[in-house]
């Protein structure tokens, strides 16, 4: 572990071990909000610190008095004298719950230690203690204040936010290209903080056609990601962050030789759907034309498929770029420099280890106590060199005490994401630098492979020659979408499911479920022709596998009636 991660997980440690089992002991107490920062959580909900630890609030010491336990006495208290009970506060009005149920309420969740009034503001007795302030900008950025360096600010034209939970909206704009430059810093530019969630900046490809000049700074919506051939990140600011500032022998290049524009792309995030909210933000962008020795880039590893069940008390998630992923990608050493981790408010623990040869090698992240609100950045004084053949592992664990349902990956905060992103030098050593998984299923096989072991997996989606054309004749010659089985489809698919390797466990999960994300309206007549048979050749599978433990002495049958089977696979069928 470097020192500089090292000694931030040690103080996190030391403010959060105080408190996160009686997080767990109170109703929804892993989603306090913060009473007067947007998108900010209390974790301490007992402390005048929002992280915990430390001196306690009202609640914190109503809370101790009453054995550090949800009492009905303690829920019926109004802590903070604000008119509400600590119970309407935290969504047990009743004083019923129990450690281990869910809240009748989980929205709508106030902070039963900060006194605030009926429009949200806090009362004047706490202003002295509740810090409203959020912090941005970079302090102690070298390179600011060198005398070449140059700035501009890049913003959205005032925009309505729409009345949505979750918005991905875009826009496009020109670098200054008349000549080589390095990006070497930037700050987030807020103008609504209610909103904000995140922002990232892409390079658009260089070799590609330019956007038309009608087109550039003009806000769209474009969905995670700007999309096109805007789709290298090159920076990315997010709640709790104050902006990025590189020291060292690298940069991002844009001008001449370099990316000659850009996108910058907003997450609104808008849980109570206010319909007129209007937002201007954007980044200030310190450029210098003292070029460094390395171009810089930013690698993405992790993990796109999250389902997390409610009620769990630590939920893991794996994501591992392979070593034959990183002989593909990697084409000589780089160097990673920085490093940050990134989940939502389900995340508890992250980080990203380094195997080479087999064997663990280095952790380039480790943040014991997660916290969306406060992210780590870990900056070496020495870049860990990572090599073609090393595999690069993500390590997510959730906590979902708080949510009735599953949690599902996606864009919106109420979804979880499982991603780690490390800047790193020489760019031209890894030209293309996504790694994420999709279940065990590295991504690099499909994009840049373009096949998963023998499944050429383009051609099948996309192609309808040879033996693409073949399969997907069969199958939609013989099976009835949206029909019942047909004796003629069970037949073809069990040949199928057996021997074609597209057709095979996570591949054909993943086939489906790109062919819904890339809206590919042929891929998803064939996925829905190909399971009409699922259920039922699922229910034959589970029978013969019964008949084969019978037959080999085991007593999973019990005794069942031939009858009895008939109608338990009738039922399942059905």
């Amino acid at each position: 572990m470097r020192i500089e991660t090292f000694l931030k997980t040690l103080a996190c440690v030391s403010i959060a071990t105080a408190y996160p089992n009686f997080k767990d002991i109170l109703p929804n107490g892993n989603g306090v909000p913060h009473p007067c920062k947007a998108n900010y959580v209390w974790h301490g909900v007992g402390h005048t610190n929002p992280l915990g630890g430390g001196s306690r609030n009202q609640f914190g010491l109503d809370f101790k008095a009453a054995g550090t336990s949800w009492t009905p006495e303690l829920c019926r208290k109004d802590s903070d004298g604000d008119g509400r009970t600590n119970g309407e506060e935290l969504g047990d009005p009743n004083c019923v719950w129990k450690q281990g149920d869910f809240p009748s309420r989980l929205k709508d969740i106030t902070h039963p230690g900060v006194c605030t009034l009926s429009d949200g503001s806090v009362c004047d007795a706490d202003k002295g203690w509740v810090d409203c302030q959020v912090e941005d900008g970079l302090k102690n950025c070298d390179v600011m204040k060198e005398p070449e360096t140059l700035n501009a600010t890049i913003r959205f034209p005032e925009t309505a936010v729409p009345a949505e939970e979750t918005t991905y909206s875009c826009m496009i704009f020109n670098l200054p290209s008349d000549q080589d430059y390095h990006l070497m810093a930037y700050e987030p530019y807020i103008d609504n903080e209610m909103v904000m969630h995140h922002i990232v900046i892409y390079g658009c490809d260089p070799t590609e056609d330019p956007v038309p000049d009608e087109q550039l700074n003009t806000v769209t919506k474009c969905g995670m990601g700007a999309g096109g051939s805007c789709n290298k990140m090159i920076g990315l600011w997010a709640v709790g962050f104050p902006g990025y500032c590189i020291d060292g022998p690298m940069g991002f290049r844009f001008g001449k030789s370099g990316f000659k524009q850009a996108a910058i792309e907003f997450h609104w995030n808008n849980p109570q759907r206010v319909a007129d909210w209007k937002d201007s933000s954007g980044v200030t962008l310190y450029y210098t034309p003292k070029l460094r020795a390395n171009d810089a880039a930013i690698m993405q590893t992790g993990q796109s498929h999250i389902e997390i069940p409610p009620g769990q008390q630590s939920y893991t998630v794996v994501g591992k770029c392979h070593s034959e992923c990183t002989r593909t990608l990697i084409q000589a050493p780089i160097n990673i420099f920085w490093a940050t981790n990134h989940m939502h408010y389900l995340g508890h623990e992250m980080n990203i280890q380094v195997y080479r040869d087999g064997v663990f090698y280095t952790e380039l992240t480790n943040d014991a106590i997660y916290n969306y609100d406060s992210p780590v950045e870990t900056k070496y004084s020495t870049a860990v060199q990572v090599l073609p053949g090393d595999e690069i592992v993500t390590t997510c664990k959730y906590k979902s005490l708080s949510r009735p349902k599953t949690t599902f990956f996606g864009d919106a905060t109420s979804d979880e994401m499982c991603f780690g992103f490390m800047a790193f030098y020489p760019a031209a050593n890894m030209p293309f630098s996504t790694c994420t998984a999709w279940k065990d299923i590295s991504m690099c096989n499909l994009w840049i492979t373009r096949e998963h072991e023998e499944c050429k997996w383009s051609d099948f989606m996309f192609v309808n020659v040879n033996e693409t054309k073949r399969v997907k004749d069969e199958v939609m010659a013989n099976c009835k979408p949206f029909g019942n089985c047909l004796s003629e489809c069970k037949a073809t698919l069990e040949v199928l499911f057996a021997e074609h390797p597209c057709m095979k466990g996570d591949v054909y999960e993943l086939i489906r479920q790109m062919s819904l994300q890339l809206d590919n309206k042929e891929m998803q007549a064939f996925i829905v022709a190909a399971d009409s048979c699922k259920a039922e050749m699922a229910a034959d599978a589970y029978l013969q596998n019964l008949q084969n433990d019978n037959t080999n002495g085991s007593d999973r049958l019990g005794g069942i009636s031939s009858v009895l089977l008939t109608l338990i696979v009738y039922i399942m069928k059905k």
